[in-house]
């Protein structure tokens, strides 16, 4: 599958690298970015032609799908434009702000009859994915947790975009661009999520990268409670955690699964790293030729892009608590 680019950041350049020249089924031809000359050395790197215009890239016929990496606030319009020129899209998280942009773009690729995927990529994790399954198959007993715990250091690295960090891009602080990846695995547990209240608190004056730690309290149905938590720029820690009477299980880190029952010591169990942004490109690919579903649904991308609308508008409501 030939693929486009739009943006060729940081993080556009690692999706690039997970598979030019090392997959079968997936290879970048072509990237649109504003500033074509900045962008040279790493084009002829990776073997890409650099375009200027994101419509200029939907039009190239050569290309089978485009990939969009660009500012959070620019997904919606772009999966749009992408779709009516009949491209497979491919977006990054999160694929929208709010709800009622998730449902307008997944409303414009079910119109134009191309296939949607957003780029959750630790769903792809082994072990995400025995979370799940463990989850789903009851042997927890009633479910009654969730907890989340999603930080990097990010904000310190010296490519990181001075725009991930803006009110526009990144209204829910840290939850928009990493804590993200915990609201997915959250949702697709357990459907939609109310946001019940959110503690921010900012760790830094004007200029300074964001530093800022958020907790989010959250309710789902069946009574099932949640607790979500990132931290700018702490070193790299996730976890998620799901409590039943019967036991937990929690998935921490890139490799490794806990599962905890009543009197018995921890079961743990600790998968192979895998390369996730290859795994879901290629699953991407795989899902456009009619082989595979792609395991984000419609349904789990609007639950995901409704909760982090919820931490926005609570946090639009609370003054800042400055550390």
């Amino acid at each position: 599958m030939l693929l486009g680019i739009a943006g060729l950041g940081w993080w556009g350049q690692r999706l690039v690298r997970s598979v030019q020249g090392k997959s079968d089924a997936v290879r970048f031809v072509a990237a649109a970015v504003s500033d074509p000359a900045k962008r040279a050395d790493v084009a002829k790197e990776l073997d890409l032609e650099l375009i200027d215009s994101f419509e200029t890239l939907v039009r190239d016929s050569r290309i089978d799908g485009v990939v969009i990496a660009t500012p959070h606030s620019l997904h919606p319009k772009q999966v749009e434009l992408a779709a009516a020129a009949g491209k497979q899209v491919f977006c990054e998280k999160p694929l929208a702000l709010t709800a009622a942009d998730a449902q307008r773009a997944i409303a414009a690729c079910s119109k134009h009859g191309v296939t949607l995927a957003v780029g959750h990529n630790r769903r792809f994790a082994p072990n995400v994915r025995s979370l799940i399954e463990t989850v789903r198959s009851g042997e927890l007993g009633k479910l009654l947790h969730i907890e989340g715990h999603w930080s990097n250091e990010n904000t310190t690295r010296p490519d990181f975009g001075a725009w991930r960090a803006s009110p526009l891009e990144s209204p829910g602080a840290g939850m928009t661009g990493t804590g993200i990846h915990a609201l997915d695995i959250m949702t697709a547990l357990f459907g939609k999520a109310a946001v019940v209240r959110v503690q921010y608190r900012a760790h830094s004056s004007a200029g300074q990268a964001a530093r800022d730690a958020l907790s989010v309290l959250m309710e789902f149905g069946g009574g099932v409670s949640g607790v979500l938590t990132t931290i700018r720029p702490t070193p790299r820690f996730w976890r998620v955690h799901v409590f039943g009477l019967e036991g937990s299980v929690e998935a921490r880190g890139d490799t490794e699964l806990r599962l905890y029952r009543r009197d018995q010591a921890p079961v743990v169990t600790r998968f192979h790293e895998i390369d996730t942004l290859r795994s879901e490109l290629e699953a991407f690919a795989h899902s456009c030729g009619g082989s595979a579903h792609y395991p984000v649904t419609a349904e789990q991308m609007i639950h995901c892009a409704g909760a982090l609308e919820g931490i926005v508008e609570q946090l639009r409501t609370r003054e800042i608590q400055h550390g």
